[in-house]
């Protein structure tokens, strides 16, 4: 009789213990598991970076009498997004007795909630200090000036994937993990048109696109948190570095065009 319930209070016992590891179990398996797209896209929403315009352009030598005024800067915010969206494109869970599989594959598309300044003022703030710096003409007054531009963002988007991935397993009173997060890499596209005005008639007008791939971040985080706002810092990096590759590409064209004749000028 007491051998049996010696045996009876060794069961119990063994079912608590197992009962604690399966708890163990379950939470570490729920701390180490694949990132979860409402937590990404908080993460990268959490705050947003500067485009800082990079001034290292060849500075103008030659300056001529010609001014010119940027006016308007159109752009339609519906292109961007107020907030960066993720997107899960697939994934897969494998949950077996003893194993815990994962792979989680989500597009990330840039918002404005990603980019610190209002877009069209930096896009014009950038127009005029590249043609202070690089421009073979100046900028002036709206009212006096020579010339006028207008600026059309025809196009800007960023997005790229962001993958979570891993495997946790146990036997008994052991167990073991691995897992991953990588993102990018995000493609970024810029596209921006531009008329050039005389008296109020277009006389000359240029479109440009550029387009810049970032890297892949794949390094180990302690963190998934770092990682997803390395990832959105990359992605403002790219989208700078398109807007000035474009607006150095249209001040290179205005100095060609202000080189010739200006008995050429044609309304359009």
């Amino acid at each position: 009789m007491f051998t049996i319930v010696l045996n009876s209070l060794n069961i119990i016992k063994a079912m608590k213990s197992l009962q604690k590891l399966l708890v163990f179990v379950v939470g570490v398996a729920g701390l180490i598991s694949c990132t979860s797209t409402k937590t990404i896209q908080k993460n990268i929403n959490a705050s947003s970076y500067s485009l800082a315009y990079l001034m290292d352009s060849k500075i103008s030598d030659v300056k001529t009498d010609i001014q010119l005024a940027v006016d308007t800067v159109y752009f339609n915010t519906s292109s961007l997004a107020d907030t960066t969206v993720v997107n899960k494109e697939k994934g897969w869970f494998l949950p077996l007795v003893f194993v815990y599989v994962w792979n989680s594959q989500n597009n990330c598309v840039q918002g404005k909630s990603m980019i610190e300044e209002d877009i069209p003022s930096f896009a014009k703030k950038s127009m005029i200090d590249e043609i202070n710096r690089s421009g073979n003409f100046n900028s002036g007054p709206l009212h006096s000036a020579d010339y006028t531009i207008e600026l059309s963002i025809d196009q800007i988007e960023a997005k790229g994937p962001y993958v979570s991935n891993g495997f946790f397993y146990f036997a008994l009173y052991a167990y073991g993990y691995s897992y991953s997060d990588r993102a990018g890499p995000a493609i970024s596209n810029l596209t921006v048109s531009y008329k050039l005005k005389k008296d109020g008639q277009v006389v000359h007008r240029n479109s440009f696109q550029s387009e810049k791939m970032t890297e892949q971040i794949n390094k180990r985080y302690n963190n998934p948190a770092m990682l997803q706002q390395d990832y959105a810092i990359s992605m403002v990096e790219a989208t700078s570095y398109n807007f000035k590759n474009v607006i150095e590409s249209i001040v290179r064209d205005l100095n060609t065009y202000f080189s010739k004749p200006l008995t050429q000028d044609m309304r359009f």
